[in-house]
């Protein structure tokens, strides 16, 4: 019964450590320079990511991005 307990809360422990729930991100980049928005989103998703929406703010762009594993 201890075992079973213990490791259940274990498991839920790390799955919520590990972030099953993700939350998209945001980044800047300068409107235009689309290189910059590659770099800089494989720097803040550490690898493959989706653009879900882009909005602009003066000379800069606000990207709202969802990184994937």
């Amino acid at each position: 019964m201890l075992k079973t307990f213990l490791f259940s809360s274990t498991l839920l422990f790390v799955l919520i450590v590990s972030g099953c729930a993700y939350e998209a991100q945001y980044i800047f980049y300068k409107t235009g320079v689309s290189e910059q928005l590659k770099e800089r989103a494989l720097r803040h998703c550490h690898g493959d990511f989706k653009v879900l929406q882009e909005e602009d703010f003066g000379p800069y762009t606000r990207a709202r991005l969802e990184c994937r594993e």
